[in-house]
């Protein structure tokens, strides 16, 4: 076993974060999940921080954080720069304290993770187009009120507070073979790094982040931050430019690896963990089983741990990852005909997939077609069907019975 590197976060503060967090944070369970579809029959545990107490993993840190106020610190007050959870961390732990918090926002946040916020006390301000215009914002307005900015990632005591999770992993679970995390600027896997890497265990630590926000890849590349294009994904606690800097120096010398992945995947992670591990996950929370349905190799030589960040998913996201969830697992089938308008040929239409234990989710029944004769008309359905199989047998019942049916591609709605 190799000596433990030195990092700028040591072991020792991970410990004395968990000691500090001790009956503030919730010790959040570590559970076997079930079989995903295409992965390897091989342990699967996921670390369920959408079961904090914010829902999210940001509360230990910012906890930890806030506990190192002076109390002239603490009179003034905090602010803060987030896309959601850090705010909602904040939030919580000021309360907890007393501590006045100010939260800078994107003006574009998750409606529910702004009035969550809101309703923690904090005073919201809303400004910028991504988290580095409101972070920008949020540090003019620090000095200028002569407040302690919490950073999201690039503080060691918010980092040390995150390696508790690391800590309760190999606690809970020594035969762990590969950490997964989602990486946004980088507090959460460089804490559970730290924490790893302090132990001196030989666990693969692997970061995945959405392709929209890849900027972990370059800069382990380059050995220095690389800036990226303005995120774009809707995972919206990875939507991070650059990782920071103070995690960068941790994830380099703990030798972590990166992966990058498509938001369709994660929307397909996100409704797997719903609907078979009973896990309402948010994006970030649900990128690391990405990085394992996109890179089926990271689930071989198990156990896995996936660490699940947050669970505080906007409603209005719900329906669509559901949708590309169905959609990627086979679940819906749309096909397109041409019938003749007269009564009773819709209906004979329909009988085929009703007598086929297919259900209707959606119809258009079109009259207006340039495409079609007079005296036609244009029908395509949506079809709830078991799975994909069962979507090529409902196709096929169909032809058999002289239909002339197009399958319809299920692409981004």
């Amino acid at each position: 076993m190799p000596p433990a590197p030195e990092l700028p976060v040591t072991l020792a503060d991970v410990e004395a974060a968990a000691r500090g967090l001790a009956g503030r944070v919730v010790r959040t369970p570590l559970v076997r999940a079930p079989t995903f579809p295409g992965l390897p029959d091989t342990p699967i545990y996921l670390k369920l921080e959408n079961l904090q107490r914010i829902g999210a993993f940001k509360l230990r840190g910012a906890t930890h954080r806030i506990a190192q106020l002076t109390p002239e610190e603490a009179q003034r007050g905090v602010i803060a720069a987030s896309a959601g959870n850090h705010a909602l961390g904040v939030a919580w732990a000021a309360r907890e304290r007393g501590v006045p918090a100010t939260i800078v926002m994107a003006e574009n946040a998750s409606p529910i993770k702004v009035s969550l916020t809101r309703a923690l006390g904090a005073r919201i301000v809303l400004q910028g187009t991504d988290y580095d215009e409101a972070h920008d914002h949020s540090v003019h307005l620090a000095a200028e009120e002569h407040l302690t900015y919490i950073h999201p990632y690039d503080d060691p005591f918010v980092i040390a507070g995150q390696g508790t999770i690391g800590l309760e992993i190999l606690d809970d679970l020594p035969s762990v073979r590969r950490i997964v995390a989602g990486v946004g600027g980088g507090g959460l896997l460089s804490g559970i790094t730290a924490a790893v890497r302090g132990r001196g265990a030989e666990v693969d630590l692997v970061g995945v982040q959405p392709l929209g926000a890849d900027n972990l890849r370059p800069s382990l590349a380059h050995g220095r931050v690389v800036l990226g294009p303005r995120p774009s994904t809707f995972a919206d606690g990875l939507a991070t430019r650059q990782i920071g800097d103070l995690p960068l120096r941790i994830l380099k010398e703990g030798r972590v690896r990166a992966f990058a992945v498509d938001d369709r995947t994660i929307a397909r992670a996100a409704f797997l963990l719903l609907e078979q591990a009973k896990v309402l996950a948010e994006g970030a929370g649900a990128t690391p089983l990405a990085g394992l349905l996109e890179h089926p190799e990271l689930a071989a030589d198990g156990p896995v741990v996936l660490v699940v960040s947050g669970g505080n998913l906007d409603p209005f996201l719900l329906d669509r990852i559901l949708f590309i969830g169905l959609a990627a697992e086979g679940r819906l089938l749309r096909l397109r005909a041409a019938l003749r308008d007269i009564p009773g040929r819709l209906e004979e239409f329909l009988s085929i997939a009703a007598r086929q234990g297919a259900n209707v989710r959606h119809i258009l029944h079109g009259r207006e077609s340039p495409d079609l004769p007079p005296g036609e008309v244009t029908v395509e359905v949506e079809l709830e069907v078991r799975d994909a199989a069962h979507g090529r047998a409902v196709e096929a019942a169909y032809r058999e019975r002289g239909w002339s049916v197009e399958v319809v591609p299920l692409g981004p709605t």
